[in-house]
């Protein structure tokens, strides 16, 4: 509806006899530039809300669809995604996690395991959400270029269609040299507010959206990281019940007491070798 009514104000007022078109043939060279600059924002402008409006609306359709077929998985890790399909953000999100968990598949076997795991997929998540954010922020600079600077545009042209009427004031100023000006200034200030005042509601209302798909998009990130944490403990318990048991080590018999070992008799003095034998006997 306000479109139509900021498209076709210019359009009934061109029908009369002092309409748009009869100010704007009466603007000087410079007057009718940014008139014409503001006419081709007011167009981009509508035409970005409209484009913006419409890919929120089908992103957040699709996500919502994505995220009643996801209750009905067994294993948000067991998913897998075509590389060349156009993935919504939930969709790029639960790929993002799945491929980091493909690098620990079938190596966890403890609570550090997870844990290491869990690291590399929340990192996974959040650089998912970085890029999920920049597309959903897309079109609002444009948006909001407009809303600051299209009264700007149409300022500029007033004063300088103000400056064209004060040029033409003499003491034999007629109508016809005081059109330029005075066109000049109402045609570019009417061109400024018809850019800048539909943009300004359409940026409120699609930053609003914006702010509210974000919000749903981290909840859809966190109860995501849930639910594969919760996974991966199944995954850990099943590995541990899978592998075997290690064989129990019997203790070897006892050994028998040693038999007592005789004393050693003891050494005998043995004779000095200088001694000659029978020496004894001779004395």
């Amino acid at each position: 509806m306000a479109s139509m009514i900021s498209l076709g104000v210019p359009l009934v007022l061109a029908t009369t006899s002092r309409g748009a078109v009869w100010f704007y043939e009466q603007m000087d060279g410079p007057g009718r530039a940014i008139a014409l600059i503001l006419l081709i924002c007011s167009f981009i402008g509508w035409g970005a809300m409209i484009q913006k409006w419409t890919d929120m609306t089908e992103l957040r359709r699709r996500n919502h669809a994505f995220e009643r077929r996801l209750r009905d998985e067994s294993l948000v890790t067991g998913l897998n995604f075509p590389r060349s399909a156009t993935l919504c953000p939930y969709e790029f999100l639960v790929a993002e996690a799945a491929t980091a968990y493909q690098r620990h598949k079938g190596k966890m076997v403890s609570r550090q395991d997870i844990a290491l795991c869990m690291g590399h997929v929340e990192n996974a998540i959040q650089r998912g959400i970085s890029r999920n954010l920049v597309r959903y922020e897309e079109k609002m600079v444009l948006l909001s270029s407009l809303v600051s600077g299209g009264p700007f545009l149409g300022l500029l042209g007033t004063v300088w269609g103000v400056m064209i009427t004060f040029g033409a004031l003499t003491d034999k100023a007629t109508i016809s040299m005081l059109a330029p000006g005075v066109s000049g200034a109402l045609v570019t200030t009417t061109l400024g507010l018809l850019v800048a005042i539909p943009a300004t509601f359409g940026y409120n209302y699609l930053l609003t959206q914006v702010k509210i798909m974000t919000t749903e998009l981290e909840n859809f990130a966190s109860s995501t990281a849930d639910r594969i944490e919760l996974e991966l403990e199944a995954e850990v318990r099943r590995n541990l019940e899978s592998r075997p048991a290690a064989p129990i080590a019997l203790a070897p018999p006892p050994a028998a007491p040693a038999a007592p070992v005789p004393p050693a008799p003891a050494p005998q003095p043995s004779l000095p070798t200088d001694v000659i034998p029978g020496w004894e006997d001779a004395r």
